[in-house]
Order: C-alpha cells, then sequence, then structure tokens
C-alpha cells in the first residue's frame, strides 16, 4: 500500500503565494474559543505560509504521493506554481475524492459535531449550512472555510485510509476545539519523535536560563530543505532531489504504516524498538546518562563524541542505516541559521515579517 496522505489544496494555494508574490504582510483569522464562544484572533498570513510549505515540504520527502481533491486545484494550478513541478513529478495527485459523496457526508458530518465543541460554533455552523442549502452562499466563509471544509477533507482521509496533513488554519482549529485526527500515520509520529529529539538536544546545548531559554525549533526536513537550496524558486526541486537521499526512511515508513493498518502489534514493537534505540543513542551523545553509568560529553567534527561504554551493538546499529538518517536529521541543525536563510530568501531579512516568523517557531527550553 502506498504510503500516502490527503492534502488540502487551500495549502497548496498559499504556497503557491507564498512562491509568486512572497510572505503576505496582511492577517488570517485563528479561530480560538473560551467558554462557549469562539472568536478570531490575527495571525501573520506569512506565518501560515511557512507553516504550510514546511508541511508540505516533509510530505514531499517521506510519503509516496500526496492527494487533493481534484475538483479545486484550479487555487493553484492556473498560476505559475513550482508545485507543478512535484504534479510532474507524480508525487502530487489530483484524486476525484468528491465522485462518491455519498460515502463522504456521513463522517463528515460526525467529525463536524466533533469538532464544533461550543454552542456558538454550532449555530454559526447551522447558518453556514442554512445560507448554502438556500442560495449557495454561507454567511461566515472563514468559518465554512475552515471548520466545514476542514472536516470534509478529515472525512476524505478517513475514507480512503490516508493520513491527513491540514491546512495551519485548519488545524489550530482542530487543536483549539479537542478534536484529535487518527494517531495512526506513520510519519506524523516519526516527525514528532524527531521533533522531540531536537527540543531534547537543543536544551542540553543552549541550557535552561528563564530569560535566555528560548530557541528556534523547525521541523527536521525543512531545514535540510533551505540548507540544500540557493533561493526560494529551488525549495521545491530541491525537496524533490531528496526523495532518493531518504528512499530508506520512506521504504522504513511505509513498512511502519502498513503494519499501523494492519494492527500488527509484534511489528509495531520492533518500529518503536528502533525509535526508542535512536533516543537512547541521542542521550549517550548529549550527555544523558544513567546514576550508576554517567555520560560525559565531548566535541569534536562539528558534532557530538559518545564518552561512554553503552551498548556496543545499539552504538554500532546507529551508524547505519534508517537509524543513522535519523541521528543525522536530529543533529542537521537547530534551525536558527535556516531559518534567517529562509526569511532572506524572500526578501524579509530584518524586517516586521521577518521577525513576526522567527517569533513564530520560538519555542521555552
Amino acid at each position: 500500500m502506498a504510503q500516502g496522505v490527503v492534502s488540502d489544496n487551500w495549502s497548496l494555494q498559499d504556497i503557491t503565494s507564498l512562491f509568486v508574490r512572497g510572505l503576505e504582510s496582511d492577517v488570517a483569522g485563528e479561530i480560538v474559543l473560551k467558554g462557549e464562544e469562539h472568536s478570531y484572533q490575527p495571525i501573520s498570513s506569512a506565518i501560515i505560509q511557512t507553516e504550510a510549505l514546511f508541511d508540505f515540504t516533509s510530505d514531499l520527502i517521506l510519503r509516496d504521493e500526496i492527494l487533493v481533491d481534484e475538483k479545486f486545484t484550479h487555487a493553484w494550478e492556473q498560476v505559475h506554481s513550482p508545485i507543478l513541478e512535484a504534479k510532474c513529478f507524480g508525487v502530487v495527485r489530483p484524486y476525484p475524492f468528491l465522485s462518491e459523496p455519498e460515502k463522504i457526508a456521513g463522517p463528515r458530518e460526525s467529525i463536524v459535531n466533533h469538532i464544533c465543541s461550543t454552542e456558538s460554533l454550532r449555530v454559526s455552523h447551522q447558518k453556514n449550512v442554512d445560507g448554502w442549502n438556500a442560495n449557495k452562499q454561507t454567511p461566515d466563509p472563514l468559518l465554512s472555510a475552515t471548520l466545514w471544509g476542514g472536516a470534509g477533507m478529515c472525512a476524505r482521509g478517513f475514507v480512503y485510509e490516508k493520513g491527513y496533513t491540514p491546512h495551519p488554519l485548519r488545524k489550530r482549529l482542530f487543536v483549539n476545539s479537542g478534536f484529535m485526527l487518527p494517531a495512526a500515520d506513520a510519519l506524523h509520529q516519526l516527525t514528532t519523535f524527531l521533533d522531540d529529539q531536537k527540543v531534547k538536544v537543543t536544551k542540553k546545548i543552549y541550557g535552561n536560563d528563564s530569560l535566555f531559554s528560548a530557541y528556534v525549533n523547525i521541523p527536521a526536513l525543512p531545514i535540510r530543505v533551505i540548507q540544500e537550496a540557493n533561493s526560494a524558486n529551488q525549495l521545491i526541486s530541491t525537496a524533490l532531489q531528496m526523495r532518493d537521499d531518504f528512499q530508506s526512511l520512506r521504504d522504513w515508513l511505509k513498512m511502519f504504516q502498513n503494519a499501523m493498518s494492519a494492527d500488527d502489534t509484534k511489528s509495531l514493537l520492533e518500529y518503536r524498538k528502533q525509535l526508542d534505540s535512536v533516543n537512547q543513542y541521542i542521550d549517550k551523545k548529549i550527555g544523558f546518562g544513567s546514576k550508576d553509568r554517567p555520560v560525559t560529553m565531548e566535541a569534536g567534527m562539528g558534532i557530538f563524541k559518545i564518552a561512554t561504554q553503552g551498548n556496543p551493538l545499539e552504538n554500532l546499529k546507529n551508524q547505519f542505516g534508517v537509524r543513522a538518517t535519523l541521528n543525522k536529521l536530529v543533529f542537521g541543525g537547530a534551525g536558527s541559521a535556516e531559518l534567517k536563510k529562509y526569511v532572506s530568501m524572500f526578501g524579509e531579512r530584518g524586517s516586521e515579517i521577518g521577525y513576526e516568523i522567527e517569533r513564530s517557531f520560538t519555542k521555552i527550553a
């Protein structure tokens, strides 16, 4: 089974706008919930564009295919978008999800009910439904696109048994409403694992000072793409070229995903053991050890050397194959220099937009 994902044309539209017009200076509306009310909180459109690009980049490298609803590809196909190269490459694939709308309707409405966790959301959504049924217009288009559209795309993933990478505004609504996407997505589990390892390494390096503990944390794969690309226009083509470098990891993810789909507990435990092995190896590299076996850390060749006996077999395993690839991603850059390079690619180094993007990826150690 192909290791595929359903993605939003909305995300591809924002990414296309990023490449054609640059980082946008206006704001988007994030739906936030407080009590039984919802409201719109302004968020920089440039942040949304960037998050969409980073999510797409990870999918582009480690998915076999990215499925988008063919009915709405005009949102990005009608302009000169670098994403067209990914479509010609066969990774981005338009798919006729709405050829069987009856399959999507039931799951979509169930998902809507879960997302509508406040009375105001339920009332506003119903007004959109009534308006659409009456005259094909919705009183609140942003809510409709975020909630109703997000539920529909999530339903597509459920019906066709694929993961789903939502548009950043939809992702925020899911999180804010307490709605959770299915956990059985191998790539999402892997990227979460990599993010956690990068945070751990950064904390070890820079410490936890209450004033100076902030650090930039962007996903590992976008870091690699930004490092390799010389300009904004090369970002998509660079990601496509890197697919060959990550073929082994993509194959591993496919087997991991198949084990999840088959609910193969024995195989899943084996994949988790490999991730645990990477986790333990990284702990040793950065100086985390047990009380009876302390670990020291020494610098060399721009990376950390292991200064503990540890488990020789596990240490050896982490020098090769998928584990070595994951270790390189974790230690491949903290993200600060790469984020500066990224905003420079779009001519925003030192600008307000550049500052907002850097702050959006700044976390507290």
